[in-house]
């Protein structure tokens, strides 16, 4: 598996409590155990901080979202990953 396919999976798996499709940032925070205080983290090492990425990311024109793998694969072809 390679690293793109690798943190799909891992960061679908933290979506998991997110209730799909949403309709904004805050609907997915909603679902996170820390909101937009969360961290996103790969093997113990923080990659990011979820509010930080969502706002660098994601745009109000792009909801509704429909699911976890949806929502990360716009970040991740928006961040280049």
């Amino acid at each position: 598996m390679g690293m793109r396919e690798e943190l799909l999976t891992h960061w679908i798996e933290a979506l998991g409590n997110v209730s799909f499709p949403v309709s904004s940032k805050e609907s997915v925070y909603s679902g996170l155990p820390k909101g937009a205080a969360g961290n996103m983290t790969v093997g113990g090492l923080v990659v990011c901080n979820v509010g930080e990425l969502f706002e660098k990311f994601l745009k109000p024109s792009d909801f509704p979202i429909n699911s976890a793998e949806e929502l990360v694969l716009l970040i991740f072809d928006r961040a280049g990953i």
